[in-house]
Protein backbone atom coordinates (compact mmCIF):
# COMPACT_ATOMS: atom_id res chain seq x y z
CA UNK A 1 0.00 0.00 0.00
CA UNK A 2 3.22 2.50 0.28
CA UNK A 3 2.85 3.69 -3.71
CA UNK A 4 0.71 6.68 -2.93
CA UNK A 5 1.66 7.26 0.65
CA UNK A 6 3.97 9.94 0.36
CA UNK A 7 1.57 12.27 -1.92
CA UNK A 8 -0.54 14.84 0.29
CA UNK A 9 -3.41 16.40 -0.16
CA UNK A 10 -5.36 19.39 2.42
CA UNK A 11 -7.38 17.93 4.50
CA UNK A 12 -10.12 19.70 5.29
CA UNK A 13 -11.28 18.75 8.13
CA UNK A 14 -8.15 18.95 9.95
CA UNK A 15 -6.81 22.22 8.06
CA UNK A 16 -3.44 21.23 6.68
CA UNK A 17 -2.00 19.14 4.31
CA UNK A 18 -1.43 15.41 5.01
CA UNK A 19 0.18 12.29 3.15
CA UNK A 20 -2.16 9.75 1.92
CA UNK A 21 -0.83 7.11 4.60
CA UNK A 22 -2.57 9.57 7.20
CA UNK A 23 -5.82 8.82 5.22
CA UNK A 24 -6.11 5.38 4.54
CA UNK A 25 -5.44 4.63 8.12
CA UNK A 26 -6.61 7.24 10.86
CA UNK A 27 -9.61 4.77 12.21
CA UNK A 28 -8.13 1.92 13.28
CA UNK A 29 -5.64 1.45 10.20
CA UNK A 30 -9.01 1.93 8.05
CA UNK A 31 -9.73 5.14 5.62
CA UNK A 32 -11.26 8.55 7.01
CA UNK A 33 -14.64 8.56 5.68
CA UNK A 34 -14.15 11.55 3.31
CA UNK A 35 -10.89 9.96 1.31
CA UNK A 36 -13.21 9.69 -1.51
CA UNK A 37 -13.66 13.43 -1.71
CA UNK A 38 -10.34 14.55 -0.91
CA UNK A 39 -8.18 12.35 -3.57
CA UNK A 40 -10.43 11.54 -6.15
CA UNK A 41 -8.76 14.30 -8.46
CA UNK A 42 -5.18 12.78 -7.62
CA UNK A 43 -5.52 9.36 -7.35
CA UNK A 44 -7.53 6.27 -9.03
CA UNK A 45 -9.36 6.32 -5.16
CA UNK A 46 -12.26 4.14 -6.36
CA UNK A 47 -9.48 1.30 -8.04
CA UNK A 48 -7.09 1.44 -4.51
CA UNK A 49 -10.08 1.37 -2.15
CA UNK A 50 -11.80 -1.86 -3.63
CA UNK A 51 -8.20 -3.74 -4.23
CA UNK A 52 -6.84 -2.91 -0.82
CA UNK A 53 -10.22 -2.94 1.97
CA UNK A 54 -13.05 -5.98 2.34
CA UNK A 55 -16.63 -4.27 1.61
CA UNK A 56 -17.18 -4.73 5.32
CA UNK A 57 -14.43 -2.87 6.26
CA UNK A 58 -15.32 0.08 3.63
CA UNK A 59 -18.63 0.06 4.61
CA UNK A 60 -17.67 0.52 8.15
CA UNK A 61 -15.10 3.01 7.39
CA UNK A 62 -16.98 5.39 5.04
CA UNK A 63 -19.77 5.36 6.86
CA UNK A 64 -20.66 9.33 8.06
CA UNK A 65 -19.71 9.49 11.53
CA UNK A 66 -22.43 10.22 14.36
CA UNK A 67 -23.39 13.93 14.62
CA UNK A 68 -21.32 15.78 16.98
CA UNK A 69 -24.40 16.93 18.99
CA UNK A 70 -25.74 13.23 19.39
CA UNK A 71 -22.46 12.14 20.56
CA UNK A 72 -21.82 14.76 23.08
CA UNK A 73 -25.77 13.43 24.45
CA UNK A 74 -24.71 9.99 24.77
CA UNK A 75 -21.21 11.28 26.64
CA UNK A 76 -23.47 13.18 29.05
CA UNK A 77 -26.15 10.08 29.64
CA UNK A 78 -23.67 7.72 30.01
CA UNK A 79 -21.78 9.92 32.68
CA UNK A 80 -25.02 10.37 34.80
Amino acid sequence: MNRYDQEQTYCRMLGHYLPFRYCRTVKEQLPCHKIKDCWFERLPIETFLEAHYAPAELARALAAPAPKMSTLLTLIEQAK
